[in-house]
């Protein structure tokens, strides 16, 4: 009964475990609960197998391998507690100093003879891992907004679960082996099993399950599981058996006997739809939902769009679902990127985004907000994602191969001019030089000279913008290439009374660009702010994180820029200023794009602007 006992509290542990990945595998503390979940199992099943064949849970071979499964225990633990419930990975200097740890306990452990060696464990690193778990967990408690139960009960269940595992352990040595044999007993089965179910109802409210396909999902799993050892099992003995009579064919024989595993995974997959359809309608009609929408090879963002939303609405029951454009949920130039997803009571929302790239977010207002809903709308926002990334890479293409025809063709005009442009300029020096007359009538000269410096200005900005990009890339400090393009650009604002504010954060990763290039696309950016601010005005340029990437914002608080120009700011030849040729911002851009970064701009009428130059980290 107690080897028994032990194999169904493996199974219903490896369940759980199962259960909660499954419900979302992209979470970290889903993973790190399945780490956990799955290593608690596996001592389960092993004390279960071992009694089965008549070997107490006390012996030495029984209590060393669970004994050495220990430690990695506690580091699934640490990173779960640190992780639920905002699914958060554990910094790596943590983590680092955590793998030290757990070795030098693994160590301890395999190559202990004595009970001392034991008992120093059992009171420095594993009370330590039950205090750290239990402050982590308290910590994000407190953090949490909204509904706190479920962390509640997976505070106490983990609590619960390590100070008995402390006790149990700390008094091995200390009673009689026959107490301390039925401690351990309760330990590994009762108080494992309340552990898993207080802690995978917390996971299970998280991950929006309903009660009735979470039960039966884990009958499911625990049936499978059972199955599959079962299986296994019977299949090994009779593999033992028929090897005893013929030992010729032995190897084979266990050769068979290895791929019933594999064999039970393929025939639960294939069954499992329809278990799980008659367990959980819900299911079985989002499949029906989603295998129509997404069974139209469209790459419209608007009948994905559309789609999307009629699915949204049929699996939710009545929800009101929409989609919200980028600009209007951050898009990917927000200061901080926006959450992956939100959920509320009455309503939940997934990013639709393409690693970075943020092209809007599926908000869905009422209905039925469950775990069904969710999937539907992650699954619904990556083919929208992708039908919004594929019309703007189309549409860069086609930017592409017309700003590459209308530069080729600058170019030819340009280098047409240059020459005898040059040759106008130089003879107007050598007459201005010879002729002697009245002050006034020089002037004349100078007004001619400045027009055709400017004219030839904008024949140079024709040339760099129809040149191929060439990049010389140095890792260096975006602080210092900030700092250098801010120090050429101040004398030019101190004669407007124009002040320049810099804010850097702090431990940014270095980059790898062409110093000199970015610098000129920084100082178009602060010449640019300057001409739009009035007189007396701040100028502000910032470097920031933006997800794993670095930021420069570019901030003017001059009259803004109207939104029909916005949509056209970076293309060439277009500029609202009488005395620009509309190029400098496409050079900016061209440069930007070179070193793989994005230049994009945020404004409004009487708001001022804010250019931001996101740029890769160097690798």
């Amino acid at each position: 009964m107690s080897s028994a006992l032990h194999v169904i509290v493996g199974s219903l542990g490896a369940a759980f475990a199962l259960l909660i990945l499954r419900a979302d595998p992209r979470r970290h503390d889903n993973r790190a609960f399945a780490m956990l979940g799955l290593l608690d199992a596996a001592m389960a099943l092993y004390r279960g197998i071992a009694g089965l064949y008549g070997v107490s849970i006390t012996d030495r071979d029984v209590m060393l391998p669970c004994a050495l499964l220990s430690p990695l225990l506690a580091w699934a633990t640490i990173e779960f507690a640190w992780s639920f419930p905002f699914s958060r990975p554990l910094p790596w200097r943590w983590r680092c100093s955590l793998m030290v740890a757990i070795a030098i306990a693994i160590t301890v452990i395999a190559g202990f003879r004595t009970t001392w060696y034991m008992t120093a464990l059992n009171l420095t690193f594993f009370p330590s891992v039950t205090v750290a778990t239990v402050v982590l967990l308290v910590r994000n408690l407190r953090r949490l907004e909204g509904d706190r139960f479920g962390v509640r009960l997976v505070i106490a269940a983990i609590a619960v679960r390590w100070l008995t595992a402390n006790i149990v352990y700390g008094l091995y040595g200390e009673v009689s082996p026959e107490l301390w044999g039925v401690l351990l007993w309760i330990e590994s089965t009762l108080v494992v099993l309340v552990s898993f179910v207080m802690i995978g109802l917390g996971n299970i409210r998280s991950n929006l399950f309903t009660m009735r396909s979470a039960v039966g999902e884990l009958v499911l799993e625990s049936v499978f599981m059972l199955t599959g050892l079962v299986l296994t099992a019977t299949a090994i003995a009779a593999a033992l058996w028929l090897a005893d009579r013929w030992p010729r064919v032995e190897r084979p024989i266990l050769m068979f006997a290895a791929l019933v595993p594999l064999t039970v995974y393929v025939l639960v997959e294939q069954v499992r739809p329809r278990l799980e359809a008659g367990i959980d309608p819900r299911r079985a009609r989002r499949r029906e939902v989603l295998d129509a929408a997404t069974g139209t090879e469209s790459s419209d963002p608007a009948e994905v769009s559309a789609a999307t939303i009629a699915a949204l609405a049929q699996i939710t029951e009545g929800g009101a679902p929409r989609f919200v454009p980028s600009a209007e949920v951050g898009g990917a130039a927000a200061p901080a990127p926006a959450p992956v997803e939100q959920r509320g009571v009455d309503s939940m929302s997934v990013l639709v985004r393409t690693g970075e790239r943020v092209h809007g977010a599926l908000v869905i207002d009422g209905g039925v907000l469950d775990r069904e809903s969710l999937h539907a709308a992650r699954l619904l926002a990556d083919r929208l994602a992708a039908a919004c990334e594929h019309r703007r890479l189309l549409g860069e293409l086609d930017e592409s191969r017309r700003l590459a025809e209308l530069g080729a063709f600058a170019a030819a005009i340009a280098h047409d001019i240059r020459t005898p442009l040059t040759s106008v300029q130089m003879n107007v020096q050598i007459l201005r030089a010879k002729v002697d007359l009245p002050a006034d009538d020089m002037e004349h000269f100078d007004i001619a000279l400045e027009e055709l410096r400017r004219l030839d200005g904008h024949v140079r900005e024709l040339l760099d913008y129809a040149k191929p990009v060439q990049l010389h890339r140095e890792t260096v400090e975006l602080k210092e290439i900030v700092d250098a393009a801010a120090r050429t650009i101040e004398p030019v604002l101190g004669e407007r009374g124009q002040a320049l504010g810099r804010d850097h954060a702090d431990g940014l990763p270095p980059v790898s660009v062409d110093p000199h290039r970015l610098r000129q696309v920084l100082w178009n950016l602060l010449d640019n702010a300057a001409k739009a601010s009035p007189d007396g005005a701040r100028i502000e340029v910032r470097t920031r994180r933006d997800g794993g990437r670095v930021a420069i914002d570019v901030v003017d608080h001059g009259a803004g820029i109207a939104a029909p120009d916005l949509a056209r700011i970076f293309e060439p030849f277009f500029t609202t200023r009488p005395d620009g040729t509309g190029l400098g911002l496409a050079i900016c851009q061209k440069l930007v794009r070179g070193h793989g970064g994005e230049l994009t701009v945020r404004s409004a009428p009487a708001q001022g602007s804010t250019f931001t130059v996101v740029l890769p980290t160097a690798t």
